[in-house]
């Protein structure tokens, strides 16, 4: 149980670490569809946007990994799903109104239902459903979840994906089937947590043990996903397609990326006591950020014009951020 524990700081740590990447591949993303390409501006934020990639897929890969680890097998299915519904469904329905409300204005009841059921309410609403999907699957996969064979399969089966999608069916992101809603995108991340939830002991030692070799391939990953850039062009490929997390790199670049941070040594203290609130929030905050930033650049353009440059990205970085942390203080409050 001790080395559960302190797994739970890592785990803290992606998580925190992911919902700022978030952010930050929010906010580079408004920059960087308004900003001149290849100018300072653009390469400093496709720069911090590629880096941020890691967010979603660390999040599914603790998702498994904590699902795993506090699953009990004697809980009936309907108990596990509805446990793991009332967790998180009752604030994404609360936010997905606020959004309605305030931002889309989409006053159609039908039409608003069909977009919390698929996460088209806004942009990133689509994870809840993808963890939704997962929750579903999970009791009946969960035997298999710490096989190497099935590690295995569901690598050969998302890397499919990737690459089939990435090479030669790019065009055709708006079909269900090749869109990131699909969890077969996914399937190896929630896998790879799964795996580790359940080998924790083996693979804490070992990642501890090969730490700089982790590094060094961590380190090369990052350079791969950002040279990436550049044979991207050569297939003639919008900005959606060349930063989109459906692509080999960014696999090979997230796997290191949770690596890496299991392979350190983590010890509680006041900055452990940040990062731990940070991942405690971290849901509230992932349903509240977007809507922060977007109402924050609709006040930026009236105020300052045109929301490509850095003084943008800084700015609605620290309102979107710390924003999000305000409004989740003031839920508790109220």
């Amino acid at each position: 149980m001790g080395i559960i524990k302190k797994r739970v700081l890592e785990m803290d740590v992606i998580r925190a670490a992911s919902i700022v990447a978030v952010i930050v591949l929010h906010v580079s993303a408004t920059v960087l569809y308004r900003c001149r390409p290849y100018s300072t501006t653009y390469d400093i934020t496709f720069f911090l946007n590629q880096l941020s990639r890691f967010s979603v897929p660390a999040f599914i890969v603790v998702s498994g990994m904590g699902l795993t680890i506090n699953y009990k097998k004697d809980s009936s299915y309907s108990e596990f799903i509805v446990k793991r519904f009332l967790k998180i469904v009752p604030q994404y329905v609360l936010w997905c109104i606020l959004y309605v409300l305030i931002i889309t204005k989409n006053f159609n009841i039908y039409s608003d239902l069909s977009d919390m059921v698929y996460g088209n309410v806004f942009y990133h609403f689509y994870f809840v459903p993808l963890i939704i999907e997962f929750y579903i699957i999970f009791p009946f996969i969960y035997k298999f979840m710490g096989k190497r064979w099935w590690l295995f399969l569901s690598l050969l089966v998302t890397s499919f994906f990737l690459i089939y999608f990435y090479y030669f069916k790019a065009q055709a992101s708006e079909q269900w089937f090749w869109n990131k809603k699909n969890l077969c995108y996914w399937l190896f991340y929630f896998s790879l947590g799964g795996y580790m939830g359940k080998n924790i002991e083996s693979i804490s030692e070992k990642l501890n043990k090969y730490r700089p070799v982790i590094l060094i391939m961590f380190l090369l990953s990052i350079f791969i996903v950002l040279y990436n850039f550049i044979p991207g062009n050569q297939y003639n490929k919008d900005i959606d397609c060349i930063t989109t997390f459906q692509r080999p790199a960014v696999l090979v670049y997230s796997t290191l990326f949770i690596l890496f941070i299991f392979s350190l040594r983590w010890k509680k203290g006041f900055f452990m006591d940040i990062i731990k609130y940070i991942s405690n929030t971290s849901y509230d905050i992932y349903l509240s950020q977007s809507g922060i930033l977007y109402l924050y650049g609709q006040y930026y353009t009236v105020k300052y014009g045109n929301m490509g440059n850095l003084h943008f990205f800084l700015s609605a970085f620290i309102v979107t951020f710390f924003g999000a942390v305000v409004l989740n203080r003031l839920k508790k409050v109220l």
